[in-house]
């Protein structure tokens, strides 16, 4: 695919400052014989809406899209964005060799065998990307990174360093300064910047000069949180200073951070509205159909329809094929999440596990996040999702499945049974995690305010 033969996107579609970006993006890609590009910029500076953009070009154009995000909440499941990408190609895998099949069948999840090695996995995947991109031209899509799990970001980097020819090209956006398993080294890469002040009139339609000076000290802070605000700044003024015929505020209601802005919006939306986008999150697949079943989990009297608020808010929106909700900025599933309470958040977990019986591993997961006390009977579920985890070769997951059924064994063999296990996978990583519960009982179920939580990072390094 070369995007010098592709049509360029629609004048009316332009994102609205970014003409001049679109042109630098697709010429990167039309100088290079065939490879990659990973887009960067701050969080709120629009990566997500030049993604769509220059998906929505490529596909026009003839180019089969494939797309994938990265999800905080699917960090820990291996192969979920290796999964998002290549499930539209799953009627394809006759393609393969006997042994690519199974191994891409088996860590897709789609069949049942003895774990694969990663590099057969990668190969399976190349070789099946390309098969398809003999019929026509493929784009690989692939937004959030920091959030991609480890198994799918080492099979993304093995197909951005291997593409050849112009019949596939991979493109990738990422938040600047934030690591994740993805190692770009050596890949061309673009900063996306902040929008300049003309732009950033147009956004919001304000013909005053007084505007574009105030506009100048509201949406360029030091940390170029720009894109949101902009769109904001209209409905927090009135009329009459929108149109130019009275005095600015000698200070722009703005908020100060971009998250904080988010989740006043979250907060400022119905019970009902609040808690389907919950759910939403917490599923991370946008699937309506999940989303429904679980809204009725939580209130029989549920309906879909109380989305609307939030859609017509601009905070999601409905795909028609496939069907599904999407939302508008990854911050705002974080806002989402911040604005819930704790047992809000259990009572969605609880809810997504009654809907998702027929998929073992992520009912065990959410009844591993909803559950306070000892309770065998999940511990059980997580450790045989853990050790299904590491038949499909992926330890680093594994060891994260282990540490959570670790917590909620009531005796003390299991626990030390199943901390011992994920020693045994992986000795670094477990030995963080023993520290931190030996901290945590010797204070009496209460956590020091110097120790730091035991979280898993994004590490580069395979050791971990």
């Amino acid at each position: 695919m070369k995007f010098a033969d592709s049509p360029r996107v629609d004048s009316a579609d332009l994102l609205v400052g970014r003409e001049r970006d679109l042109d630098r993006i697709s010429e990167v890609f039309e100088q290079r014989a065939g490879g990659a590009l990973l887009l960067s910029g701050e969080p709120g500076v629009g990566k997500s809406a030049v993604l769509d953009a220059l998906a929505k070009a490529a596909s026009e154009s003839g180019t089969r899209v494939l797309r994938a995000a990265g999800a905080e909440f699917e960090a820990d499941v291996s192969y979920s964005a290796l999964n998002q990408v290549l499930l539209p190609l799953h009627g394809s895998l006759d393609r393969l060799g006997a042994t690519s099949k199974e191994a891409m069948s088996v860590a897709l999840g789609f069949g049942v065998g003895p774990p694969p090695e990663r590099l057969v996995v990668c190969n399976a995947a190349l070789a099946l990307v390309s098969s398809v991109a003999e019929d026509t031209p493929v784009l690989l899509i692939v937004d959030d990174l920091p959030w991609v799990d480890r198994a799918s970001a080492a099979v993304f980097g093995f197909l951005a360093r291997r593409l050849s020819g112009d019949r596939i090209r991979f493109l990738a956006a990422s938040r600047t300064g934030v690591d994740s398993f993805f190692d770009g080294s050596g890949l061309p890469a673009y900063e996306l910047p902040a929008l300049d002040s003309d732009p950033a009139a147009r956004l919001v339609d304000l013909p005053s000069r007084s505007w574009r000076t105030r506009c100048a000290g509201a949406c360029w802070t030091p940390r170029r949180e720009t894109r949101w605000p902009c769109y904001e700044l209209p409905d927090a003024l009135r009329a009459d200073q929108r149109r130019a015929r009275e005095l600015l505020p000698a200070v722009l209601p703005l908020g100060e951070r971009l998250q904080s802005l988010f989740v006043s919006r979250v907060r400022s939306l119905p019970a009902a509205t609040r808690t389907l986008l919950l759910l939403a999150t917490l599923d991370g697949t946008g699937d309506l159909g999940v989303l429904s079943a679980a809204a009725r989990e939580t209130n029989g009297d549920a309906d879909l329809r109380d989305l609307d608020l939030a859609e017509q808010d601009g905070l999601v929106r409905v795909e028609e094929s496939p069907r599904r909700l999407v939302f508008r900025h990854p911050l705002i599933m974080s806002a989402v999440v911040e604005a819930a309470t704790s047992s809000g958040r259990r009572a969605a977990h609880r809810a997504l596990a009654q809907v998702l019986a027929s998929k073992p591993e992520q009912r065990a997961w959410h009844l591993g996040e909803a559950t306070l006390q000892p309770d065998e009977d999940v511990a059980l579920l997580l450790e045989r999702t853990a050790r299904r985890i590491l038949d499909r070769g992926d330890a680093g997951a594994a060891i994260a499945a282990l540490t959570r059924p670790a917590d909620l064994s009531p005796l003390d063999t299991d626990r030390a049974r199943r901390l011992a296990e994920a020693a045994y996978v992986g000795p670094r990583r477990s030995a963080r995690c023993a520290a931190r519960r030996s901290c945590w009982r010797t204070h009496g179920g209460r956590t020091p305010s110097t120790a730091r939580p035991c979280t898993p990072r994004p590490l580069r390094s395979s050791s971990c």
